[in-house]
């Protein structure tokens, strides 16, 4: 049996991308070498890994869509959500260009009932930070986290946005201040060091109302510290102070 021969003019991508449709059902991070071996032990050839991705490529798009349709399901998933979670708030920004025949995606700002109502029973800080959505459109998630009496994170809403900068963190800071903060007053804002949120907050006159302190995460605090000082007992310190949630502890660690 030839186990070496990964071209194979029978072992086509569609061949192969059926092999690996029940394991990528099972897993979306069924990775290269884990289809290259499932192939192998189903056909007794060694495909290539330029094989294996076009293949794994197709075996998502079957069950999953591709990038493209999930843009364009978009709207609907929402709506979908929306129906069978009453009172869920939805905010969308779209951008017109001239010469598309169609609207183009820019924000979409979402916060379940539950998290709107559960907010009241939180403490009054609001953490704010993104990450990245990785895949074939660089896009940003937006979330916003509280933590619950119980000391549990709670997460409050979420947007996903074409970028992060002042022009999709402003509507986010404004949804979030009109669908969630409401009129409670006294909250504390917690977020890196970004000058999108920086230009957000600071141009947001409404929200010196809500918000009577705005600081910064502690963890972006520790990693400029560590960059800053070398004396893992000065980061040690540090952290201790920053996590430190009684005043004569935290004075301790400072001195």
């Amino acid at each position: 049996m030839d186990t070496f021969n990964g071209n194979h003019f029978n072992l086509d991508i569609d061949l192969i991308s059926l092999v690996l449709i029940p394991h990528i059902q099972a897993s979306i991070r069924y990775k290269i070498k884990e289809c290259i071996t499932v192939v192998h032990q189903e056909h007794g050839h060694t495909i290539t890994k330029r094989k294996a991705y076009l293949g794994r490529k197709r075996a998502f798009e079957i069950v999953h869509g591709n990038w493209d349709k999930s843009f364009a399901d978009l709207p609907r998933y929402m709506a979908t959500l929306q129906q069978f979670n009453p009172g869920m708030v939805v905010e969308w920004k779209l951008e017109w260009i001239p010469g598309k025949p169609e609207y183009t995606f820019n924000y979409v700002f979402w916060a379940f009932k539950p998290a709107i109502d559960g907010f009241s029973h939180c403490r009054p800080v609001i953490s704010i930070y993104d990450t990245h959505v990785y895949g074939k459109y660089d896009i940003k998630l937006l979330i916003a986290v509280v933590v619950d009496a119980n000391g549990q994170i709670f997460p409050l809403a979420f947007a996903i946005c074409a970028n992060k900068s002042q022009e999709t963190w402003t509507p986010f800071l404004n949804h979030l201040k009109e669908h969630v903060v409401k009129q409670r007053s006294g909250i504390c804002l917690i977020s890196s060091w970004h000058g999108g949120i920086l230009s957000s907050v600071g141009n947001l006159p409404a929200w010196q109302e809500p918000y009577a302190y705005h600081r910064y995460c502690v963890r972006h605090l520790k990693a400029n510290f560590q960059k800053a000082y070398s004396n893992k007992d000065l980061h040690d310190l540090m952290w201790m102070a920053a996590t430190d949630q009684q005043q004569h502890k935290f004075q301790r660690h400072m001195e």
